[in-house]
Parts: C-alpha cells; structure tokens; sequence
C-alpha cells in the first residue's frame, strides 16, 4: 500500500474529505461516483463514531485535539 506524508497544517483538510461531515458539492460528487471512495468514506464516518465516545472521556487527548483545531462531534 502506498505512504503518503500530509503535514500538519492540511491534516484537516484531509481528513475532512471523508466521514459524516458537511463536504463541497465537487468533493461530495467525486465521492459518491466512486465505489472504492464510498466505500473508505463509510468505514472512516464509522471509526469516527466509535472512536469520538471513547476520545471525550480522555481530557488529554481532547486538549492536544483542540490546539490542532480538530473538533469531536
């Protein structure tokens, strides 16, 4: 599988092309014309989930979480 370096200031950025998040219509139509995107977008809007009940208990992780400017929802 191929690495990929993203640097912190587009972490974001990235991340927020999947998931149960508000997206662009350009994004949200590259998406759902491609199977293998629907797909890594479903499995990371799931993960998400899960992950967000067990991050808000932990009061350090949401701190380094709110200095990078990533929101929990």
């Amino acid at each position: 599988m191929a690495r990929y370096k993203i640097s912190k200031k587009n972490i974001n950025e990235f991340f927020g092309l999947f998931g149960k998040k508000k997206k662009p219509k350009d994004i949200d139509d590259l998406i759902k014309n491609n199977p293998t995107l629907q797909k890594i977008d479903k499995e990371i809007g799931d993960l998400n989930k899960k992950a967000s009940k067990h991050i808000e208990k932990d009061k350090v992780t949401m701190d380094i979480l709110k200095k990078y400017g990533i929101k929990i929802d």
